[in-house]
């Protein structure tokens, strides 16, 4: 957002999701930030927002997904929402729903969320 300043401004930005998936959070994200440009708020970048999840069948070797389903949110063993931008992220939120998560993967998930997000 630009500094007070700039747009001396209170606002609220409201989304009604009506599906569960493991990206639903971040699609209000992703409209939040288009709704404000769209309403002539001057941000000074966009944002987008994505969901991982890892896949923990094998500790050593575990599958990071990316842009999660609501069943792979569900039964998976991390769910990861990421919000941010080309500079660095915003927001993020960890639910960690197994054992055996390696620092190794959550760098493997955030490598794979900027790649989302800047895609």
């Amino acid at each position: 957002l630009p500094d007070a300043k700039t747009f001396p401004y209170s606002m609220r930005v409201e989304s009604l999701i009506t599906e569960s998936c493991g990206s639903s959070s971040m699609a209000s994200v992703c409209g939040g930030c288009l709704a404000l440009l769209d309403a002539g708020v001057p941000l000074t970048t966009s944002v987008a927002g994505v969901a991982m999840g890892v896949l923990l069948d094998d500790v050593d070797d575990p599958v990071v997904l990316t842009d999660i389903l609501g069943i792979e949110d569900a039964l998976g063993g991390m769910d990861f929402k990421v919000a941010g931008s080309r500079d660095g992220i915003s927001a993020f939120q960890l639910d960690v729903k197994e054992l055996g998560l390696k620092a190794a993967t959550l760098e493997k998930a955030l490598a794979q969320a900027r790649e989302a997000r800047l895609h």
